[in-house]
């Protein structure tokens, strides 16, 4: 991937993983990185298992991105 990627969701590493799969269906290429994990390698811990991981994007593709992560979140909030 290029360098110009760009956050586009922050949550926990289980939902986090799962947005990159919506995206990856939607042929949008992503990095998952999960800070907790990161920060634990390396001896100590930063944040909280709520927003461990960050999903990224090229920026190319972040308004496609930016639509398919918000429709998940509307559906996820009207299921609750």
């Amino acid at each position: 991937m290029k360098n110009n990627l760009v956050n586009m969701f922050v949550g926990s590493d289980i939902e986090a993983n799962y947005v990159a799969a919506l995206l990856i269906d939607n042929q949008i290429r992503c990095f998952v990185q999960n800070t907790l994990e990161e920060s634990s390698s390396a001896g100590w811990a930063a944040g909280s298992t709520y927003n461990s991981s960050i999903v990224r994007v090229e920026f190319e593709d972040a308004e496609k991105a930016k639509k398919i992560i918000n429709d998940y979140i509307n559906d996820r909030s009207f299921s609750n």
